[in-house]
């Protein structure tokens, strides 16, 4: 397995990614948008094929959300998410100032807490914190 990792990736691409594990399509411009306006976007090609990618909103304060970490099935069980979910925190990390903290934020896809509890993030609700909460609106 010859795998490559890179900062681009397209709109197209993106919502290819988004079928290979079974979530919706965006439209071609929400998904040229987001990826436009992502912090740091880690995608990871075999050939010219991208077969997983993850990528981090970071306000440059301390709040980053980890969002669409996805991983191709056929490439599952490999490392590559958990690779691609440390480089992500790495790139973040290195943009932090000299003591400071950051938050980071995901919604884990249904089955997929454990992977990320491995990773050292903590489940929500809990002792401290409420559940975590989304809302879709459509225009």
């Amino acid at each position: 397995m010859s795998l490559h990792y890179t900062s681009k990736m397209t709109g197209e691409e993106y919502n290819e990614m988004r079928v290979s594990v079974g979530w919706r399509p965006i439209t071609e411009g929400q998904a040229e948008r987001g990826i436009a306006h992502t912090t740091f976007l880690v995608a990871v090609k075999e050939d010219d094929e991208i077969v997983a990618m993850g990528r981090i909103l970071f306000d440059f304060g301390y709040t980053a959300y980890l969002g669409d970490v996805i991983v191709r099935p056929e490439y599952q069980g490999r490392g590559i998410g958990r690779k691609i979910v440390e480089m992500l925190i790495g790139m973040t990390m290195e943009s932090a100032h000299e003591d400071e903290r950051i938050m980071f934020i995901l919604g884990a896809a249904k089955g997929k807490e454990e992977f990320y509890e491995k990773m050292g993030f903590i489940r929500r609700p809990n002792e401290e914190s409420g559940a975590g909460m989304t809302m879709w609106r459509k225009k």
